[in-house]
């Protein structure tokens, strides 16, 4: 292994997922010195709904691995698909001929290997097996030591990057991550030939559940992904996870149709949510990112593309400090402040929608209903700013404020005027 001084390295990266492997692609493009301590053995599973958006996608490709993929045939573009709402109304659309596409499918246990791998040619170092129980920072020298609990070696580095996971018991033992993930997930795999499902990716609303939904997401192999995200702040809190994401597959008219009678589901996994983005994510020759700095948007649980985001800011961030010499708190908070700026600020507007969706589910109903009579372009508008192509005020726009906010008038003087007429 390359180090700066044969026994320490410029940065040592505590996981190698997605924001882990990213940060470690763009340092070392930049020839930084970067150690990658990883828990298991690659490759591994990660729990995941598996659908990368746009944003990430201009990583991927940055990288070369979504080409990679794409001419493996491991990814599966999302080109039929919708939403049902909360009451039923369903939309469903097809962008395969349009030139771009909101997401691909491509399973974690693929893609999570393609990132360490890339960064390992572009000159990261892998150390796997390697679970970091202490980490100390030797101030006089400014630079951490960090040991593993089975007697192996220890490594030393002038940064530490916290990139563990939304759990993250690394940052949580620094100080800079408080209390527990506010969210969770439930993941399976339903195996190619055994469901009915028509389309390559579709969001389920239960009223339940809002603002939390349920996803199907077509995989290249033929898989579908089932996963069930309960985000609070509506009827159901975390404990409910196990309960919903098996009533739904058998009750839920819509998700059981389009699963089938018979499907071949794996056992269920379920995943922690850290969302909205902690307020402190910096410290002397420290940062943290992607969930465990809970870069994830509220209002979606997604943040593969903002781990991305945030891990090139680190790495650039980083660079520059050791231009200057000064890797220092005060310095690199300028961090935070640029993934903050970059899309931290939206998940306010995307917590405030929570609220919204919680006390107007129908707001979601107007956006099914809309997207039927106005088609694809509608949709895809509604998609760019759910997965953060856009921002959450373009949601202000006239040109989607104005039919939402009519249809959403619309179907309540319909819903009262059947109630009316009930009676």
């Amino acid at each position: 292994m390359a180090t700066i001084n044969d026994d320490v390295f410029d940065v040592c990266i505590v996981g190698a997922g997605i924001a882990g492997s990213t940060c470690a692609y763009y340092l070392a493009e930049k020839g930084i010195q970067t150690l990658v301590l990883e828990k298991k053995k690659f490759p591994r599973d990660k729990i995941c709904g598996d659908a990368i958006t746009e944003r990430a996608q201009i990583h991927l490709n940055h990288m070369g691995v979504l080409q990679e993929i794409i001419a493996e045939k491991k990814g599966n573009w999302a080109a039929l698909g919708g939403l049902v709402s909360p009451s039923g109304i369903e939309y469903y659309g097809d962008s395969s001929k349009e030139q771009e596409h909101l997401v691909i499918a491509i399973k974690r246990k693929i893609l999570d290997e393609k990132l360490i791998q890339a960064a390992i040619k572009q000159g990261a170092n892998l150390v796997e097996n390697y679970t970091v129980t202490e980490t100390t920072f030797l101030e006089e020298k400014g630079i951490w030591s960090i040991t593993c609990d089975k007697n192996k070696k220890e490594y030393k580095a002038r940064v530490l990057i916290v990139a563990d996971g939304a759990a993250s018991h690394l940052g949580r033992k620094l100080g800079l991550v408080d209390g527990p993930p506010q969210a969770t997930c439930s993941r399976a795999y339903i195996e190619s030939g055994s469901h009915q499902f028509p389309y390559d990716g579709v969001c389920y609303y239960p009223p339940k559940l809002v603002p939390g939904y349920c996803a199907l997401f077509k995989e290249a192999d033929g898989d579908v992904v089932y996963c069930c995200y309960i985000i609070p702040g509506g009827e159901c809190d975390t404990s409910h996870l196990t309960e919903l994401h098996h009533k739904f597959i058998k009750e839920d008219p819509f998700i059981s149709k389009a699963i089938g009678s018979n499907p071949k589901l794996e056992k269920m996994k379920a995943a922690p949510i850290r969302f909205g983005g902690i307020p402190r994510s910096y410290g002397n020759h420290l940062l943290i990112i992607g969930d465990a700095a809970g870069q994830i948007d509220p209002v979606t649980g997604e943040g593969i593309q903002y781990a991305m985001d945030a891990a090139e800011i680190a790495a650039k961030t980083i660079q520059n400090g050791m231009k200057r010499n000064n890797l220092g708190e005060r310095f690199l908070k300028q961090y935070h402040r640029k993934w903050m700026k970059s899309f931290g600020r939206d998940f306010k507007w995307s917590q405030r929608m929570v609220k919204v969706c919680v006390k107007y589910p129908i707001f979601l109903d107007a956006f099914a209903s809309v997207s039927k009579r106005k088609g694809d372009k509608f949709m895809t508008e509604w998609g760019k700013i759910m997965t953060g192509s856009k921002t959450k005020i373009s949601f202000f726009m006239p040109k989607l404020a104005f039919p939402l906010a009519f249809e959403t008038l619309r179907l309540r003087r319909k819903r009262k005027k059947h109630a009316k007429d009930a009676k």
